[in-house]
């Protein structure tokens, strides 16, 4: 019974190569597939070291053996240190490429590489992180490196240049040519205003970067410089001034009467410590206009200079706001007509005498029309003179005199102006005392007569004026604009006289018999009106001979 029984199937063996160990069947033949081209790949190792001036830890260009076709195939040449010093001459970083040849760069950038520096950084020690390992059955000879299919066995590699490559450009055509030989390293004498070139070539072999140099410019416009005594004389008239003129200190330039000089735009005569004499007549005066419709510059005395002009016309000047201006010299204005010019005359620290002259229709940008200034005190004479229809900027007055010192007396001499015109017509400022006359002038139209203005406390005993030397009679004071009040709207009262400090100015013509208009002290008054500080009574009941007319 039991033996008609069929026996179990046997079960089936299995199979040689399962599918796991195919797979790490494969995974080895890879991995050694791949040490295997990794060997046959490395770059030569036996390179020597490389020159003290390559960068420990960066990747040379000389760190890689060049081509050379030999009889054997190729092998790895090494160049020498001359070589190397000139066609490498400077490190590089690793953000700038090493060279211009593709197989290089990527050698540079790859891991492989990094390795190979690190060791030749150290070839000799056997503790390196990067040890030499040659693979099994490879002679002991140097390792080849096989050329990259797209560079061609003989091509010899160009010096590689310091700088990363900059696109060539022609020069412009007024670039001057670059220097032909580098700089000599023995020392030289240069001038002051020479371009000196502090570069120091990497290699005496390699010719000087291309330099442009800086250019040199005149330090001021060239002028005519006087020199001894020279007159212009009427024969030689028109005389017609290209540039500037310069009078220095020892020089003195003489125009006779009848000269016209004509000067270009924006040309000045400057009176640099010596003489200006501008000697005009009346049949005949001496002129200073524009060449053309331009503006020219001006007349300007500097320290020590010393101007006198005599019956002159001068026109046409002002190009900068100023026609003339005088520092620390002398200036004196006779018999003188200043008109149509685009700026006034301004004086600073310099005795000032104007006669029988007029300033007027002129454009002031900035300032008074007449505006001198002094820090120590000295002498002002203005007579008979027509200070009028100067077009000002807002609240500028017309003449204004200031005395900056506290201590060193202004003295005056103001006579028979008219001056028509600012805010005030004649405006006197003053840190300290003041002395002398304003007398027989005319100050008429615009906002303000008279003006007094002070940055100092200034007291008097027994409450008298401050000023007890100053004279301020004689004067005409009218025709100013009323502010916007009912009482001086209603009889047409402007402002005549102001001052901060307590003033004397009694016996002046307000404009009307009755007196100056004040509120406290008279308001009866129907003349212009006086400021509280104002002592005006009394008052003249007509307007004196002695002032010029309106």
């Amino acid at each position: 019974m039991f033996e008609e029984e069929t026996p179990p199937p046997t079960p089936p063996s299995p199979p040689l190569f399962s599918r796991e160990r195919l797979i790490l069947i494969g995974a080895l033949v890879f991995l050694f597939f791949s040490l295997g081209l990794t060997f046959f790949f490395t770059p030569n190792l036996s390179t020597p070291p490389i020159p003290p001036t390559s960068t420990p830890g960066l990747l040379e260009p000389s760190d890689i053996a060049l081509i050379t076709p030999t009889d054997s195939g190729m092998v790895g040449m090494i160049p020498t240190p001359t070589d190397l010093a000139s066609a490498y001459p400077s490190p590089v970083t690793s953000n700038t490429p090493t060279s211009g040849y593709p197989f290089l760069d990527a050698t540079a950038t790859s891991q492989a590489a990094l390795a190979t520096a690190s060791a030749l950084e150290s070839p000799t020690s056997s503790s390196s992180a990067y040890p030499i390992v040659e693979p099994e059955g490879t002679p002991p000879t140097q390792p080849t490196l096989r050329p990259s299919p797209t560079i061609p066995p003989t091509l010899t590699p160009a010096p590689i240049p310091t700088r990363m490559p900059q696109p060539t450009m022609s020069p412009a055509p007024t670039m001057p040519p670059a220097p032909t030989a580098p700089p000599t390293p023995t020392k030289s004498v240069v001038a002051a205003d020479s371009p000196v070139s502090t570069a120091i070539p990497a290699d005496p072999k390699e010719p000087p970067p291309t330099r442009t140099p800086t250019p040199v410019l005149p330090t001021q416009v060239p002028a005519d410089v006087v020199q001894g005594n020279v007159h212009w004389q009427t024969g030689q008239s028109p005389i017609t001034l290209r540039r500037d003129v310069q009078i220095p200190p020892g020089a003195e330039l003489v125009i006779e009467p009848g000269v016209e000089v004509r000067l270009d735009p924006g040309v000045s005569i400057y009176v640099d410590g010596g003489r200006l004499l501008v000697m005009g007549t009346a049949q005949q005066p001496v002129r200073f206009v524009g060449s053309t419709r331009a503006r020219w510059s001006g007349i300007f005395g500097r320290p020590g200079s010393f101007i006198v002009m005599e019956h002159a016309q001068i026109s046409g000047g002002g190009a900068g706001g100023t026609l003339m201006a005088v520092e620390s010299g002398s200036l004196t204005l006779r018999n003188t007509r200043i008109t149509e010019n685009g700026g006034g005359v301004l004086v600073n620290d310099s005795p000032l005498e104007v006669k029988d002259s007029e300033i007027a229709g002129n454009d002031v940008p900035f300032g008074a029309a007449l505006d001198a200034s002094y820090s120590l005190g000295t002498n002002v004479t203005l007579h008979r003179n027509r200070i009028a229809g100067n077009r000002l900027s807002e609240g500028a007055p017309m003449v204004r005199i200031a005395n900056q010192s506290s201590f060193s007396a202004l003295l005056l001499d103001l006579a028979g102006n008219l001056v028509r015109g600012g805010a005030p017509n004649l405006q006197l400022l003053t840190n300290g005392p003041i002395q002398g006359n304003v007398t027989c002038n005319s100050l008429v139209g615009d906002g303000l007569g008279f003006g007094l203005r002070t940055q100092t406390i200034q007291v008097a005993p027994n409450g008298q004026p401050p000023f007890a030397q100053l004279n301020v009679s004689q004067n005409l004071m009218d025709e100013h604009i009323p502010p916007i009040d009912p009482v001086y709207l209603k009889y047409g009262l402007g402002r005549a006289a102001t001052s901060e400090v307590l003033l004397d100015m009694r016996n002046n013509w307000w404009g009307d018999a009755s007196g100056p208009y004040e509120p406290d002290a008279n308001p009866e008054g129907r003349g212009d009106s006086v400021g509280s500080n104002i002592l005006f009574e009394p008052w003249l009941t007509a307007a004196p001979s002695c002032t010029p007319p309106r």
